[in-house]
């Protein structure tokens, strides 16, 4: 090799180096953890409005259960068996289990993990700014909009979510649509009765269109079947919602592979789940995506992720729906 190809070969090697690390890469984030933030804060905005104090946010919290080591909340509450937590463990992860295993009732357990322990209090009532460069709200909509804006819900957070969905449309089947579509007026939502491909391709006509799709209940099982036998759809979608899903467990242990739900673009498509779950329940339903098998490539299309517990049923409409909105403008920020 002559001095000169190899001058030319280095140079070639740096440019694609330095191109590589000039590449985005989003940082990473705990789900849960900013999807219950983004709750919290849209109470206290209410709060707020209401002329509330901090106390009366507190309270209202308790349709916000989080805690920072209380990853997979319903195993934790039924059962709290350290054998089943993941390796390696959270900070403090073991030691909440240890104090769960001790109480008698999943209703207990749920008032000693969300409203008695003091990491879970700091964490909602703590300030949003301080969770760093991925949390923040203006990185996914535009400069300036912050999380007061995201508790106010004025115009110019409302503008932000309009231009982050430009080209997205969100098909909802099941029966929050309509309270999307009241949270946010310039969103484009479209409800469906029956998860058909036709329908709902017939919603993003244009070639540069993505869908979002949100299901609930055991209209998920329809959805998945849906994604797992159209091919042109799941090119098309970039997030897929599961709220109070009535998961077939059998067809999804036999479907639900990284392989069956691939993908033609080169990308990862998140699979959200939220548990419909409350403090009275005897039981905490198990609604969470599973997370499938490694495939021998090593190519993982599918992200399974836990959004933890929440009551939806007990959550005013509207304020859920906002959630949802900011919620989704920051999946569609890192696709």
């Amino acid at each position: 090799m002559s001095l000169h190809t190899a001058v030319e070969l280095a140079v070639l090697a740096l440019a694609l180096g330095a191109g590589w690390l000039s590449l985005r890469r989003p940082e990473a984030l705990d789900w849960e953890r900013l999807w219950k933030t983004i709750l919290a804060t849209i109470i206290r905005g209410d709060v707020e409005r209401l002329g509330g104090d901090q106390a009366q946010w507190w309270e209202r919290l308790r349709v916000v259960p989080f805690h920072p080591a209380g990853r997979d909340a319903a195993a934790k509450l039924n059962r709290a068996d350290l054998g089943e937590i993941p390796v390696p463990s959270l900070e403090g992860e073991r030691l909440l289990v240890e104090r769960l295993a001790g109480i008698e009732t999943v209703q207990k357990r749920w008032e000693a993990m969300y409203r008695e322990d003091s990491a879970a209090k700091a964490s909602l009532l703590g300030n949003p700014d301080e969770l760093g460069p991925a949390y923040d709200p203006s990185a996914c909509l535009a400069p300036g909009i912050g999380w007061s804006n995201v508790a106010v819900w004025d115009a110019d957070i409302q503008a932000a979510i309009a231009r982050r969905l430009t080209g997205t449309v969100v098909v909802v089947f099941g029966t929050r649509g309509p309270s999307l579509t009241e949270a946010l007026p310039l969103g484009t939502v479209v409800v469906l009765d029956q998860a058909d491909e036709a329908a709902v391709m017939a919603c993003v006509p244009e070639s540069h269109q993505r869908v979002v799709l949100i299901a609930e209940g055991d209209r998920v099982h329809r959805m998945m079947q849906l994604l797992h036998s159209s091919p042109v759809l799941r090119d098309r979608v970039s997030a897929v919602f599961a709220l109070d899903a009535a998961f077939e467990e059998q067809w999804m242990q036999q479907h639900f592979h990284h392989e069956p739900f691939d993908t033609e673009l080169n990308r990862r498509t998140p699979y959200f789940a939220i548990t419909n779950g409350s403090s009275g329940d005897a039981v905490i339903k198990e609604q969470r995506f599973p997370i499938p098998p490694d495939h021998p490539s090593g190519w993982s299309p599918i992200e399974s992720i836990d959004l933890g517990v929440v009551p939806l049923d007990q959550h005013d409409p509207e304020l859920l729906s906002r959630a949802l909105w900011v919620l989704v403008s920051f999946c569609l920020s890192r696709t």
